[in-house]
């Protein structure tokens, strides 16, 4: 019998697909129609086929099935139930001669159902599979304070070898869902049947799915008080397919909302600006304080339309890559190349010989490489790397070991001990580097950073910033200039929006501070802000005389609690605590200083999209995927707010592992010896797709297999990743499932399917 659409079910031949409308409802269903009666029939084909068969089960017989159709479908019903009970046959037998636990005797393999399941109280601690139940094992097993840890560890080898036979990361038992997981397994007690993969991806992902919207609501509900951020960065999956990923920030976390392909219009600014503004108009022009994208052509044209439509909010570029792009320019300087260039062979050269690597991890007790969030963020962490283990290096290659090695003899050694003994000329154009980018290295740090919103402070850190170098550098005009030059034309051509400088007045630290800069500029971006958020002319008025009453420290900001505590309280709360004499104000103050500077938030979680769009992944229907990666992504979010609140943040520039094509670990190939700043991140002026620099540098694209650096310095270089510190600290959690349930995958490289 001919299958309908490549389908090889029989019951295909035998039925035609109807659509149905659900009443009250706007969703129709796709059911199957009996050709023989023309009976609907809701549940599928397997449904389809009993009702030719006449079995009586879970639908009615057809009554103008023709004879030798039903035996057919009898027939084929038969085979599936024979196929179905070998095949859990055979389940049933590897769970119980692969159990590590309690595996003394046979077991019943009825014990899957569940029909038995005991009540566990404090005795069942020490006590499993009584005389009185056999299902749950062969026999009683005490256990006592003096076995539990014999017992414990039989089960930590059943949870082991699921992970190993699966493809599990190690590091997906640091998961809090894994230890949540584990305990309601243990208080459920003996018996309990393990969810199915129809109900994984059916009613526990739609229960999910309504915890994570609960989660995101409660930030949801906090959007209209505090303004929020929408940040929009773009990216490119391993088939170079452009994704932008849209996203909600505001002091209380941030929101992920959706993916687009936007491979047909990437370099288009009308249809990015028609993108944005419908974002902002699904979450209200009254709320969207700021639009943050990149800085790439086809996005600040973006941004200006949606300015001149939306004249309630701003658009800003991402701070991170235009900083980025500072460090760019500045790291095509003479001086600075040629640091960067030889301390690129120094650690190439270690990283792509395993022996060398061995010798220098032992004698400096670190890593050399220090991969950080941006290309050159990246660069000159790892010479400050190199700078910190200066002493260490020089002994390492003035070791007896390295001596009789045969490195020591061979051009390469010889060529990088000599750059590492070399007093004259690379050590200094090392410390002038540090010198001379530590300063915007940091102010990097602080706006990608979310432990505090950037807002308020990247004004005065830019400032600061340009002090810094020059009083690193004696301040000699000559020395400082050109490194000046660059800072100011990208601040004032890109960076610098009227946001940054009210910002700046609102800070107490800054407005308060006895070296506050008066420069006009600042004023006037207070007021053009106020005139573009604040429509009401009543509130404009009262906020112009709270301002004064801000300014002279007068009613709560002259308590002593507000003198003692604006130094050291983030703006937004210092505001919270002492604005309330101020309520106009107060409210204005918070919307502004809650803001973020960069797009962060969207580049580190593009491996959210890695774990589930896979080529193995691609039958997932649409609704599905939608919400795998909204409740991983929001997951994400939610739990490093929730980290970062609680703990000391890490620093935000330093991420796990880097590429192993990183150019600060593969050798460069001809020609690149001299070139230490090409094929780096996209510019203002080149309109590609956004963010792809950074991808590559970050957690980007995780590329698996290989190894690198053997022996004698060869090296696969071919789709490897290398963790630098553990392989197992990284956050990232390749599980792949497909909606088969027969696969899993851990490698993440191919993305097929996209919402």
């Amino acid at each position: 019998m001919s299958s309908k659409g490549g389908r090889s079910d029989p019951a295909w031949g035998h039925s035609e697909e109807v659509m149905v409308e659900a009443e009250g409802q706007k969703k129709a269903y796709k059911y199957l129609k009996c050709k023989y009666c023309s009976k609907i029939i809701k549940g599928g084909v397997q449904r389809v086929k009993q009702h030719l068969a006449c079995t009586h089960q879970d639908v009615e017989p057809c009554p103008n099935v023709p004879e030798i159709v039903k035996e057919e479908m009898l027939q084929f019903l038969k085979a599936f139930q024979a196929t179905k009970l070998a095949s859990r046959t055979a389940f049933e037998e590897n769970v119980a001669s692969g159990a590590y636990y309690n595996r003394g005797g046979s077991v019943d393999p009825s014990f899957t159902t569940g029909s038995s399941r005991g009540v566990r109280g404090p005795i069942d601690r020490w006590m499993v599979g009584g005389q009185e139940d056999e299902i749950d094992g062969p026999g009683p097993i005490k256990i006592t304070p003096s076995n539990t840890k014999e017992h414990r560890n039989q089960v930590c080898l059943d949870i082991g070898r699921f992970f190993y036979e699966n493809g599990i990361p190690f590091n997906v038992s640091n998961s809090p869902s894994f230890t949540n997981m584990v305990h309601s397994i243990g208080n459920y007690g003996r018996g309990l049947k393990p969810p199915s993969m129809h109900e994984l991806r059916t009613w526990i992902l739609q229960e999910e799915v309504k915890t994570t919207t609960t989660m995101v609501d409660d930030i949801k509900a906090t959007w209209k008080t505090t303004g929020v951020s929408l940040l929009s960065d773009g990216w490119s999956d391993m088939r170079n397919r452009s994704l932008i990923n849209f996203l909600v920030n505001n002091q209380y976390g941030t929101v992920f909302l959706r993916t687009i392909d936007a491979s047909d219009c990437i370099k288009n600014a009308q249809k990015i600006f028609e993108l944005l503004d419908e974002v902002v108009e699904e979450i209200g022009e009254d709320i969207v304080v700021q639009v943050v994208t990149d800085n790439a052509s086809a996005y600040k044209a973006a941004g200006a339309l949606l300015m001149e439509k939306r004249k309630n909010l701003y658009w800003t570029p991402c701070a991170a890559h235009c900083i980025d792009l500072m460090l760019e320019k500045i790291g095509d300087l003479t001086q600075h190349k040629n640091a960067l260039l030889k301390a690129r062979k120094i650690s190439n050269f270690i990283y792509n010989h395993q022996w060398v690597l061995s010798l220098s991890r032992k004698i400096l007790k670190k890593d050399l490489l220090r991969p950080a969030a941006t290309r050159f963020a990246t660069a000159f962490l790892t010479i400050q790397s190199i700078y910190e283990s200066k002493q260490n290096l020089q002994q390492m290659f003035v070791s007896n070991e390295w001596g009789a090695s045969s490195w020591a003899k061979k051009p390469d050694g010889r060529e990088i001990k000599k750059i590492i003994m070399d007093e004259r000329n690379f050590w200094p154009s090392v410390v002038y580097s540090m010198k001379t980018t530590m300063p915007l290295v940091q102010v990097l740090r602080l706006v990608d950073g979310e432990q505090t919103p950037a807002m308020g402070f990247i004004y005065g850190a830019m400032d600061e910033c340009k002090e810094k170098i020059a009083k690193n550098l004696d301040n000699n005009l000559a020395s400082y200039k050109e490194i000046w030059d660059i800072i100011d034309k990208k601040w004032e051509l890109q960076m610098h929006r009227d946001l940054h400088a009210a910002a700046y007045y609102l800070n107490p630290q800054y407005r308060w501070s006895p070296n506050v800069s008066e420069h006009p500029e600042i004023k006037r971006g207070l007021y053009d802000v106020m005139e573009r958020l604040v429509k009401d002319t009543a509130v404009y008025m009262k906020i112009e005389d709270q301002l004064v009453a801000y300014k002279e420290k007068r009613g709560l900001f002259g308590y002593r609690g507000s003198l003692s505590t604006y130094l050291t309280r983030p703006p937004v709360t210092w505001w919270g605590e002492y604005g309330d004499d101020a309520p106009e104000l107060k409210s204005f103050a918070i919307k502004v200083l809650g803001l973020t500077c960069s797009a962060s938030a969207c580049e580190r979680n593009w491996s959210t999209f890695n774990q589930v769009h896979t080529k193995r992944r691609n039958r997932l229907n649409t609704e599905r995927m939608n919400n795998l990666v909204y409740i991983m992504y929001n997951k994400k979010l939610k739990q490093k707010f929730i980290k970062r609140t609680k703990l000391k943040e890490d620093d935000p520039l330093v991420v796990d592992h880097v590429l192993s094509d990183d150019e600060w670990i593969a050798a460069p190939s001809d020609g690149e010896e001299d070139d230490i700043g090409g094929g780096g991140i996209l510019g203002e002026e080149d309109g590609g797709v956004i963010g792809s620099a950074r991808a590559g540098r970050a957690i980007g694209r995780p590329i698996g297999g290989g190894t690198i650096g053997e022996g004698s310095g060869t090296r696969k270089r071919k789709n490897v990743q290398v963790n630098l510190i553990d392989e197992d600290d990284g956050d990232e959690v390749n599980l792949i499932d497909d909606d088969e349930g027969d696969r899993f995958e851990n490698d993440a490289n191919d993305a097929d399917y996209f919402i």
